[in-house]
Parts: C-alpha cells; sequence; structure tokens
C-alpha cells in the first residue's frame, strides 16, 4: 500500500528519500519475514526502514550519537508494543561500500538492512565475542538468489 511517507510491506514499512539509488524492495520484504518468524519477533511490532543520503544520516549520526560524519546504517529501537525500531540506510555509503566490497549494491543495501535488524533485536558489536554472534546471525539471512 503506498502512502506519502512510504511502502507498507507488512512487518516493515520502507521509505525510499533517495531515489537516485534503487533499493530491492522483494528482497527486503522477503528477508524481513524470514527474520520475523525465525527470530519469533512479533509481527504487531513493525520497522521503519529509511533509505537517505549520506546528508541525512551525517546529521542523524551527529544529533544522537555525537558523531559529525556519514555512516553506512543507524539503527534507533523503540520499547513500543506496535514499533520494534527504525533503520536508517545511506544509500550513498551503501554503493561506495558495494564497489569497495565488489559486490552487487542491492546485496550491499540487504546487508546493511539485516545489521541494522540485529541491532533492533539487542545485537551488538562492541567485543569481538559479540561481534562474532551478530555476524553470525548476519549471515544466515544473508542470501542473494
Amino acid at each position: 500500500m503506498k502512502s506519502k511517507t512510504g511502502v507498507d510491506c507488512g512487518e516493515i514499512l520502507i521509505h525510499h528519500d533517495f531515489t537516485s539509488i534503487p533499493v530491492p524492495r522483494v528482497l527486503l520484504v522477503k528477508t524481513a519475514r524470514r527474520i520475523y518468524v525465525l527470530e519469533k519477533v512479533p509481527v504487531s511490532r513493525k520497522t521503519h526502514v529509511i533509505f537517505c543520503s549520506d546528508r541525512a544520516i551525517r546529521r542523524l549520526n551527529s544529533t544522537f550519537l555525537g558523531k559529525d560524519r556519514a555512516t553506512d546504517v543507524l539503527s534507533f529501537n523503540y520499547d513500543d508494543a506496535d514499533l520494534l525500531g527504525e533503520i536508517y540506510v545511506s544509500l550513498e555509503r551503501a554503493s561506495v561500500q558495494a564497489r569497495h566490497y565488489q559486490v552487487s549494491c542491492d546485496n550491499e543495501i540487504l546487508r546493511l538492512f539485516i545489521h541494522g535488524m540485529f541491532h533492533l533485536l539487542g545485537f551488538d558489536h562492541e567485543k569481538p565475542g559479540e561481534r562474532r554472534k551478530m555476524e553470525a546471525k548476519e549471515s544466515q539471512y544473508l542470501c542473494i538468489p
């Protein structure tokens, strides 16, 4: 269902604010559904995914984390029965990183989305052990047909 703010795809609401780089909507929705089912996330808890520019994510990073630089993904977890949280993905960073890692832009966008989801689910990567756990979980869902 289309609205002024985005496209509601069941578990996730996709906002595509930086339209010069396309996003793999079908793949994102399919992956979100797998994560919701296998990680036992109640479907009543929606996730907003906002695809934006470096400028927009830099502003958020500066405002909320005190880091005045662009980043690839930010997640904001909400203690709300209806909203799991928000994931912001910089499509400009995704494009640069895709070239750097020699993967498709769709692959990098999907990787960043999955990374953001696991932050919303309480995973972190500050310590080496935590990083390994998070990366193992992420790799379960990063399969591009």
